[in-house]
């Protein structure tokens, strides 16, 4: 006990260190207590001043919008706040504008069904007081449940507290309504549902102004696609359970009109309004423990922690159930003046009811932190049935006692159903078997792959040499890095590490053997070529040696096919990118051959995202990693499943080393360092631009400032004009292609990395000068604003060219002026890449996604510094 206060202290102190975290659980409490509250006292309100058959009219028709509110929030909101904060963060207000849109197609469906039922009531039915209710929700549901998607809104961007407002503002009105038109002798059913829906209307208004969520939908029809895929994917399950759960807790609702009348189902709704306290506030609680039971079961002590969890709950429930039991007589007849009697069945049975949903609750909080939403389905599949078989046949014969007995009975055998399947193993995925702990034969996908190189061979030659020290890796790569492989492994032999090399059928010696490189158009026409052919190499190998795994590592592009991705094993995709683009505000600026090659580059994505090859791999994916955001919206949109955001590059341990041991920065002027091809979207030009501009502020820090460009291209002429045009053609200089070595010794003579990429989905080169502890100062797009952490450079925004440039200029002179900052930055981002960036430990967290995955079980590692995602399931399911 004394171990675990301890912890739960340390992490306390931990929350309060990184900032914001009380206060914004604070915020989060008082917002669900504020509408939760607001919908209890509407419920309690009517059944204090409404005659039973009213207040009966009122809660059927408010168990008929519980349906579309569960539907919807299966669909819309709990996806939203999966991955509103993470995969669509990038672009959250054009997102939540498209998910609105959906909404008002989703409520206007929903809302012509709910008038074609009540119409059928009017038919076939005796109640005008129904009618009437059924009609109200068909006309509100939309306003009120576009403002619970505005205010779980307010999560994605971190803002609980402009949700509470809502809150507060919904409160004032409905309460304050309600009590207006009680003197007025005005209220009724349909009027308690038009002040919900006159509240949701100014708390949405005011939510919708303060999240500057745009009133028309965004021009991307990309967003929209990725958001609709996602969507779809995640609502299957949630929404389906929603509705079983929401069938579990209706049947008797509406099943009691029928067979003993409506004023039936008021006393029903009356008596369980008095347990919904208690079981909102377990539900809540459950809620909030699935984070903390992902990382016990991460950390190897989740029944530990299941136990302390499901303790918590049951000795909750045991509580309330005294409460009930003691004051519930007392409290329901002042709650309702008299009007409703509870007899003691009763008494017991509301009592009862907390205890078997505290234990449910429990479970399936456990079973999805193991990310099993089929288990908890199946469990409320158990509770439904149950209710719709032996909860009516209850409910005919004792009426409200029945169907409260029918409730319990139910939630019971849910819990039942939920712990068997809490103690049924997964079927593991039907692959050759391996033991625990034995070393899994591996295919990996590398068509770029070589050693003592950067960018995408070095990214395969390091992934697949650390991995081997962890499993058996075949390697299928282009047959053009045979040479270089197999003399490094002469000299330096990798046990475990095999590969098999391919080359397309008629293709010319001088590339096969590496003695001449394609580009442009030819590289990626002969690299779709190469996967294409490669599948049969693959099969294979796949028939003779029965790999565990097949994983895709290079090209590190979504775009194009993975010859490994249908060997018939488990898969994995990525990391991968390419879903970048140069914001299109700085096409202006850009030459017309660069422009051309932007448009087509985004062309020839936008036609190879529709190929068979592409969207087959993307299906095929059980994992799939993209680089960035942008890359894991488009993934998502061409098919893939499960798309986690995780960096592709990283650094071995002897360059970490070596780039360590480089001294603080020289004395004397300020040196800038631009490293990589002379082609547009690098964004030399603007290095250069900024350059200018700082060089002519007048600054005396810049004073005899140099910046040296490392590397050639096409671009190369173009930029040594720009140099000579601004007048800082004797401060820039081009240094052409040079070895690696070179590379790495350069970064002991520069003050800084200056990186301005458009598109980037890598950056490797920014992690060598973090290495280097030197700061990047660079543009915060891409690969570039995932691994450069604020402490470690300056990132501006890409939002306008010039503003863009002057903002560089100015982090140029704040560096150079300062060497404390510069000393700083250096020490942070060497901090950095040390902890998430070698790519031994990069391997290791590979290696634990490859057990897991043939074990049958999809767990995320955690990987360092990835963008933080906000993952909250809704309990938006009001009293």
């Amino acid at each position: 006990m004394a171990d675990l206060r301890s912890r739960a202290l340390s992490a306390l102190r931990a929350g309060l260190v990184r900032g914001g975290w009380m206060r914004d659980s604070v915020w989060t409490v008082l917002d669900q207590g504020l509408f939760a509250g607001s919908n209890f006292a509407v419920n309690v309100l009517l059944a204090r001043w409404l005659v039973p058959e009213a207040y009966g009219a009122f809660a059927v028709g408010f168990m008929v919008f519980l349906a579309v509110v569960v539907i919807h929030t299966g669909l819309f909101v709990e996806p939203m706040l999966v991955f509103g904060s993470d995969r669509f963060r990038s672009r959250v207000g054009d997102y939540i504008r498209v998910l609105l849109a959906g909404h008002v197609r989703f409520s206007l469906l929903a809302g012509g069904l709910m008038a074609l039922g009540a119409l059928g009531v009017a038919v076939f039915g005796e109640s005008l007081a129904l009618v009437a209710a059924l009609l109200a929700f068909a006309i509100g549901q939309g306003i009120i449940l576009g403002m619970w998607l505005l205010r779980r809104a307010c999560y994605v961007v971190s803002k609980p507290a402009w949700a509470a407002s809502a809150g507060a503002l919904y409160l004032a009105i409905v309460v304050g309504g309600a009590a207006t038109l009680f003197g007025l002798g005005l209220l009724s059913a349909p009027a308690g549902v038009g002040l919900m829906a006159v509240g949701s209307l100014a708390s949405g208004a005011f939510l919708w102004r303060r999240l500057r969520v745009p009133l028309r939908n965004p021009r991307d029809a990309g967003l929209a696609e990725a958001a609709r895929d996602a969507h779809s994917r995640y609502g299957r399950w949630s929404a389906s359970t929603g509705v079983l759960e929401w069938a579990h807790g209706a049947i008797p609702f509406l099943a009691l009109p029928i067979l003993v009348g409506l004023e039936a189902s008021g006393q029903l709704r009356a008596l369980v309004n008095i347990a919904m306290p208690g079981l909102h506030a377990i539900g809540a609680l459950a809620m909030m423990a699935v984070p903390v039971l992902v990382r016990a079961r991460v950390g190897g002590h989740l029944r530990r922690s299941a136990f302390a969890v499901g303790g918590g709950l049951v000795s909750l429930a045991v509580i309330y159930a005294v409460v009930i039991l003691g004051a519930g007589r007392p409290l329901i007849d002042w709650l309702y003046r008299g009007q409703y009697e509870v007899g003691t069945a009763a008494l017991v049975l509301l009592a009862a009811m907390p205890i078997p949903a505290a234990l449910g609750n429990s479970l399936v909080a456990v079973l999805r932190s193991g990310e099993r939403p089929e288990a908890v389905f199946r469990g409320r599949v158990a509770s439904a049935g149950l209710a719709a078989s032996v909860g009516l046949w209850l409910t005919t014969l004792f009426g409200v006692v029945g169907a409260l007995a029918s409730d319990v009975v139910a939630l019971f055998v849910e819990a039942g159903v939920l712990l068997r399947e809490l103690f049924t193993k997964r079927k593991a995925v039907e692959v050759s078997e391996a033991a625990p702990g034995e070393r899994l034969r591996v295919l990996v996908g590398a068509f770029a792959c070589s050693p003592g190189e950067g960018s995408e061979p070095g990214v395969g030659w390091n992934t697949v040499r650390e991995m081997a020290r962890h499993h058996d890796v075949w390697v299928l790569t282009y047959s053009a890095y045979r040479a270089r492989i197999e003399a490094e492994l002469s000299v330096r032999p990798v046990p475990g590490l095999r590969f098999v090399y391919h080359t397309v059928l008629g293709e010319r010696a001088v590339f096969a053997s590496g003695q001449r490189e394609r580009g442009g158009f030819a590289e990626q026409r002969h690299y779709y070529l190469w996967q294409r052919t490669a599948r049969r190499v693959a099969r294979r190998l796949h028939a003779e040696i029965r790999f565990h795994l097949a994983h895709h590592v290079t090209f590190a592009k979504y775009w194009m096919p993975s010859a490994v991705a249908k060997v018939g094993v488990p898969f994995i995709w990525g990391p991968v990118g390419g879903g970048e683009s140069a914001p299109r505000v700085f096409y202006p600026v850009m030459t017309p051959t660069s422009r051309f090659y932007e448009q087509q580059r985004d062309l020839g994505r936008w036609l190879l995202d529709r190929s068979l090859g592409v969207r087959s791999t993307a299906r095929a994916a059980d994992l799939a990693f993209a680089t960035t955001v942008e890359t894991a919206e488009r993934m998502e949109a061409v098919g893939a499943r499960d798309v986690q955001v995780r960096s592709a590059i990283g650094l071995s341990d002897e360059v970490i080393d070596r780039l360590g041991e480089v001294p603080l920065a020289p004395d004397g002027p300020p040196r800038f360092l631009m490293i990589g091809r002379n082609v547009a979207f690098k964004g030399h030009q603007f290095g250069i631009e900024a350059f200018a501009e700082a060089l002519g502020s007048g600054d005396t820090a810049m004073a005899g400032a140099e910046m040296w460009l490392i590397g050639d291209g096409p671009e190369r002429l173009s930029l040594e004009a720009l140099a000579s045009r601004l007048g800082v053609a004797e401060g820039v200089r081009f240094l052409g292609s040079i070895s690696r070595d070179a590379v790495l010794d350069g970064f002991a003579q520069a003050h800084a990395l200056v990186h301005p990429s458009l598109h980037e989905s890598g950056g490797g080169v920014c992690l060598e000068a973090m290495a280097a502890g030197r700061p990047v100062l660079g543009f915060a797009l891409g690969g570039t604003r995932l691994h450069v952490p604020e402490a470690a450079g300056i990132l501006v925004t890409a939002e306008h060219p010039q503003m863009s440039v002057s903002a560089l200029a100015d982090a140029m002179r704040t560096v150079a002026a300062d060497p404390a900052l510069r000393r700083a930055m250096g020490e942070a981002g060497r901090a950095t890449v040390a902890e998430d960036y070698r790519w031994a430990d990069k391997a290791h967290q590979f290696a634990a996604y490859y057990s897991h995955l043939v074990a049958g079980s999809s767990v995320r590692v955690d990987d360092g510094p990835l963008p933080e995602a906000v993952s909250l399931l809704a309990d938006e399911v009001p009293v």
